[in-house]
């Protein structure tokens, strides 16, 4: 894993030197304000290298009240498509922020159907016109697929407790740092029918050892998928909820929900979150609302808006 992200950061950096004019690029950035004097900034981007290979570097960051400093994170996805399949492989680091630090690295596969045409049975009449070939307005395509997350933790420090935010608080320093390996398996699928686009994944956490009786601080970086805040946790299990609405020719609103089951014996968490995007050609605005909730913690407010250049 120590060896991956360099080696795609390398990748990343002939993919731009070699990269044809006419590539299509796209970079966008969300800037998140709320509870405890949250901060939270993430930016990406996208740069097609051919017709089938792209790239997608990321950033995120973020500090509160109670974050003892900002943590970052640093990604990079290789992307790969060819026919209805999309592969990807990527790695991401936290570096070390209050004594803890992250590492990632993971792969998924995607499946997608769509309408299509052949020049077969468009006769009117006799064997030639045994056509199945859709027609109309609906049903307008399927995506399914699935995802493997592999994450490292390390933290320097103990818990400060054992429930609510004494879990999220540095404790005693440890005479080593404490490691714990989780690997997130992931299915999701998605569809769009007449103006309306929906898409949900379901997610399970496997641990590399029992996380209970070891003092062990909650991880301070847990990207809850697209909700916009980051938030802290270990996650058990968890399933997520997103739909999308055309409207107007410029406007697309979206609603989304994360329920997140957690170990530690920590509470169940629901984010939702309530957004439109407006689109411009080039350019896309974006202005959203979440909300989180899990009990033993304070609910939090979020308010993000956000800008992406399609060139």
């Amino acid at each position: 894993m120590k060896n991956l992200l360099p080696a795609l950061v390398v990748l990343a950096a002939g993919g731009l030197l070699a990269a044809p004019a006419a590539a299509g690029v796209n970079v966008g950035a969300d800037q998140s304000f709320g509870t405890n004097n949250y901060r939270g900034t993430k930016a990406n981007a996208s740069l097609d290298l051919t017709d089938s290979i792209y790239l997608a570097p990321s950033f995120s960051t973020y500090r509160h009240d109670q974050s003892s400093g900002s943590y970052y994170n640093a990604g990079l996805r290789v992307g790969y498509e060819i026919g209805p399949f999309s592969f990807g492989v990527q790695g991401s680091f936290v570096p070390k922020a209050n004594g803890y630090k992250q590492n990632a690295v993971g792969a998924d596969v995607t499946f997608s159907l769509a309408p299509g045409g052949t020049k077969h049975g468009h006769r009117m009449a006799g064997p030639s016109s045994q056509s199945n070939e859709t027609f109309g307005y609906g049903l307008a395509g399927v995506d399914v697929g699935a995802s493997i997350n592999h994450i490292t933790h390390a933290d320097d420090y103990a818990a400060a407790g054992t429930t609510g935010e004494a879990l999220r608080r540095q404790g005693a320093l440890r005479s080593a740092p404490y490691k714990v390996a989780q690997t997130d398996l992931t299915a999701f699928a998605g569809a769009k029918f007449l103006l309306l686009e929906i898409s949900a994944n379901v997610s399970k956490s496997v641990y590399d050892k029992t996380l209970d009786g070891h003092s062990l601080r909650e991880s301070p970086f847990l990207a809850l998928g697209e909700f916009a805040a980051i938030e802290a946790g270990f996650p058990d299990s968890s399933y997520s909820l997103k739909a999308k609405i055309k409207t107007l020719p410029f406007l697309r609103p979206y609603a989304s929900f994360a329920h997140t089951n957690f170990k530690l014996g920590s509470s169940a968490s629901n984010a939702a979150e309530l957004g439109g995007v407006v689109g411009l050609d080039m350019l896309n605005v974006k202005a959203a609302y979440g909300r989180y909730a899990q009990e033993g913690f304070t609910t939090r407010n979020y308010f993000t808006l956000g800008a992406s250049l399609n060139f």
